[in-house]
């Protein structure tokens, strides 16, 4: 006898919801962006490697990327990506070119790649990095995030000055 084993065909997706900046927090560099990201049509037990990019919405221009790819393994098919990596997301750090006010909105995006399984979910031998899944919208206002203005502590005083007749003198006006 022969026997086919039947697999369902898997349609990975990631969808991702990027956590707002601080009210007075502008995307400059060295700001850190945390992406939260849900994951669907996995293998469970083996390796994926999510990578992030952060783009300036006005212009599609990489404004930023991940600290490091994030490597996780999936213990089911569907999930967040923090249940698998310790309670985090993915930090995404802006580019130290990128000066305060000169980006209103950026938009993170998510590349899921594998060197274990391939998009359909089979063993992949070679080593290679499979593309799994991405999510590049750069209209979908839940991997949006918004630049605030900076608050600029300002210290404002004045002094008034002396007639033509007064002087000071150890600390008072004479």
């Amino acid at each position: 006898g022969q026997t086919v084993e039947s697999h369902e065909k898997l349609n990975p997706s990631i969808s991702t919801k990027v956590e707002p900046l601080d009210e007075h927090e502008a995307i400059e560099g060295g700001t850190v962006v945390t992406d939260h990201v849900r994951f669907e049509g996995l293998v469970p037990g083996k390796e994926y490697i999510l990578n992030a990019e952060l783009v300036n919405q006005a212009d599609g221009s990489v404004i930023g990327k991940s600290k490091e790819p994030v490597k996780f393994t999936p213990k089911s098919s569907e999930g967040d990506l923090k249940d698998v990596n310790d309670g985090h997301g993915v930090d995404i750090v802006v580019n130290g070119d990128v000066e305060a006010g000169s980006v209103d909105k950026a938009v993170a995006y998510e590349y899921l790649t594998s060197t274990e399984v391939d998009k359909s979910g089979k063993d992949s031998e070679s080593g290679d990095e499979n593309k799994i899944a991405e999510h590049t919208d750069i209209t979908d206002d839940a991997q949006t995030v918004k630049s605030h203005e900076k608050l600029t502590p300002e210290i404002e005083t004045t002094v008034d000055q002396l007639d033509e007749h007064e002087a000071i003198e150890g600390g008072k006006v004479i």
